[in-house]
């Protein structure tokens, strides 16, 4: 008997698995904390609500802003650390937590952050929103599934 390998099956889980990877980094869903990924984002680190009542189009939304902001941070923090070896956690509204990095970091920094403002937006959220939902996400683990649930629903039907 013939057995047949679908390549193209296997290409797209290993891709999600990827993507699903690398957005567990800007999600905080590291599943090797010894090596935690450069952290660049927005607002302090205040409590979450205990429970979340987001619409389905904000979740989605929230979902597909992750996925856009995912690979560009990963190069900017790539760019940084060349720069200034271990990337300090990066808050775009607190320039005190970049202006200080040598070189060109601060500018990287100052980019990256206004390109994150621009895609939050473009996928129909606020910045605040989109801050109060991933640390919402990152306290809640039901919402953090909801989350992952949503990226691969994206990932597997190509971002639609």
């Amino acid at each position: 008997m013939k057995t047949t390998f679908p390549i193209g099956q296997f290409l797209s889980k290993s891709l999600t698995v990827a993507v699903l990877s690398a957005c567990g980094g800007f999600l905080g869903w590291s599943q090797t904390p010894s090596q935690p990924i450069p952290y660049l984002s927005w607002g302090s680190a205040a409590q979450a609500q205990e429970s979340f009542n987001y619409s389905e189009e904000n979740i989605r939304n929230y979902a597909r802003a992750a996925l856009a902001l995912e690979s560009r941070r990963h190069e900017v923090a790539n760019e940084i650390k060349k720069i200034v070896g271990d990337v300090p956690r990066i808050i775009c509204d607190q320039p005190t937590s970049f202006t200080a990095l040598p070189g060109n970091a601060p500018k990287l920094a100052v980019s990256y952050c206004d390109q994150a403002k621009q895609i939050i937006e473009s996928k129909g959220l606020t910045v605040s929103l989109f801050n109060e939902m991933t640390r919402q996400q990152q306290n809640n683990p039901s919402f953090r599934q909801r989350i992952q649930a949503e990226i691969l629903q994206l990932l597997q039907s190509g971002g639609k």
